[in-house]
């Protein structure tokens, strides 16, 4: 017997936090944030209170309140609907699929003695993160300081348990295996699991269009051969039948840049190191230089030779932005440890230097880096290329307007979107189902799974709802 709990990822994209138990062995699939319920209630300036512990999060419901999951240091705190202390976890593992915050995000809020299996990859951009942005309540992935956080324990932290995996690994008394996939984001994989009554595939997120789309058929082939009895799979453009390729974004994006006086700026996801290293090439084949901000930096830095995409920040044609900050003479004290650590590279600019070359450059930066582009004084001759996804909630929307209203104080007239998905669409998802052939189909990770009945009318789908257990 199986019993599969969707404590978030069910209805909607992101989230995922499944619980998945068989044969005395309980383990969670990803334990992400999921971005649409905590933008009901949260926002830039409205944040979970620290010092409430779980309380702000599990009443609005952007944490479960389920028993067993939670560090006791939080649970100790109260407060309304948090579940009681406990003495053991409730689950033997947390199988994580990739670094993604709304697959990771919440990882910091588990049982510091449930262990987390991921590749070392997903690992290794989890430090970066967790490095790069300071401690934080919501973002101790790695480690945390336990509360309350009185003085004298500021000192104290408290590690969390990885295991790297790649390969078969054992959890209890269940076998599972781990399938690297192609996503948007280095280190990702899908994790098929070996119970009694069948195999459970889970996908985590996937695409086979990418630059690695051979690790996704790989998995396919894998998977196939073991067989599939229960298939979990994410379906976030399940609705989209559209296929475009990150080789498709080069030749748009290249013949874009060759037809550029000025410079460029280049929006896309910060993590997304398939698609720095399109722009990356974009920058050699144009005589460009590539200017990336300190934490893109830190994260090549963390994990540099761990993956042959991977530049190394300290040669050319990187270049790392020293912006402004604090004095404003980019003094030395106005940045953090983890930021000067990239800025003592030879790769590393201040604005001024950059403002005489700046036609010669290609600039990673998003709405929320815009204002440098004042002091590197970017005007009409600038061309601006959004390669990420559209706005998808109102408050993205407000940022594209904002974004409009710069661009257009500056002067820059020239835009274009090009864009490759991290996200298999409507025909690549028919198709893994149909070479999987399993007997049941639980759709996760997406707004449309009434659509699946009709794509393959030869499985079985079980849809599931929010909270509620499904036995097998």
């Amino acid at each position: 017997m199986i019993r599969i709990t969707a404590l978030g990822g069910a209805g909607e994209i992101g989230g995922n936090k499944i619980l998945l138990e068989a044969d005395g062995t309980r383990l969670m699939l990803d334990f992400g944030i999921s971005y649409t319920r905590r933008g009901q209630f949260f926002e830039e300036y409205l944040k979970p209170r620290a010092a409430a512990g779980l309380a702000d999060l599990v009443v609005t419901g952007v944490l479960p309140n389920a028993s067993g999951l939670y560090r006791p240091d939080l649970l100790r705190l109260g407060g309304p609907g948090v579940p009681a202390l406990h003495h053991a976890p409730a689950v033997d593992a947390l199988l994580l699929s990739h670094a993604h915050l709304d697959h990771a995000g919440h990882l910091g809020f588990l049982d510091e003695r449930i262990p987390t299996f991921c590749s070392p990859l997903c690992r290794g951009i989890l430090v970066a993160l967790a490095g790069s942005r300071g401690r934080d309540f919501e973002s101790e992935f790695v480690d945390f300081r336990p509360r309350p956080a009185f003085p004298d324990r500021r000192g104290l932290s408290i590690p969390r348990r990885f295991e790297l995996v790649e390969g078969r690994f054992q959890v209890g008394d269940l076998s599972c295996r781990a399938l690297p996939v192609d996503h948007s984001m280095l280190g990702c994989v899908a994790f098929l699991i070996r119970t009694s009554r069948g195999n459970v595939l889970y996908t985590g997120d996937l695409r086979f269009h990418g630059p690695e789309a051979a690790l996704s058929e790989a998995m396919l082939d894998a998977a196939r051969a073991e067989g599939v009895w229960l298939l979990l799979a994410e379906g976030t453009r399940l609705d989209v039948a559209e296929r475009r390729t990150e080789a498709d974004v080069f030749e748009e994006c290249l013949a874009a840049v060759r037809g550029a006086s000025g410079p460029v700026i280049a929006d896309f996801a910060p993590r997304d190191l398939y698609r720095l290293a399109t722009f990356l090439r974009i920058a050699r084949e144009t005589g460009r230089e590539m200017v990336i901000l300190p934490q893109d930096a830190f994260l090549l830095k963390e994990l540099l030779g761990m993956h042959h995409l991977v530049p190394d920040p300290k040669r050319p044609p990187i270049v790392i932005l020293k912006e402004r900050k604090m004095s404003g003479t980019y003094s030395e004290k106005d940045y953090q440890k983890w930021e000067r650590s990239v800025l003592a590279f030879p790769t590393a600019r201040t604005l001024d230097e950059l403002k005489p070359v700046r036609d010669r450059l290609i600039l990673a930066l998003s709405f929320w880096d815009i204002l440098n582009l004042v002091d590197l004084e970017v005007g009409a001759d600038a061309l601006y290329i959004r390669s990420s996804s559209e706005a998808h909630s109102e408050e993205q929307a407000l940022d594209d307007r904002r974004l409009d209203n710069w661009l257009t104080l500056l002067g820059v007239t020239r835009r274009i979107q090009s864009h490759a998905s991290g996200h298999a669409p409507q025909p690549d998802l028919v198709r893994m189902v149909q070479t999987l052939r399993p007997e049941v189909l639980v759709p996760v990770h997406t707004a449309r799974p009434d659509l699946w009945d009709a794509l393959v009318p030869e499985v079985r789908v079980v849809v599931p709802a929010p909270g509620a257990t499904m036995v097998f």
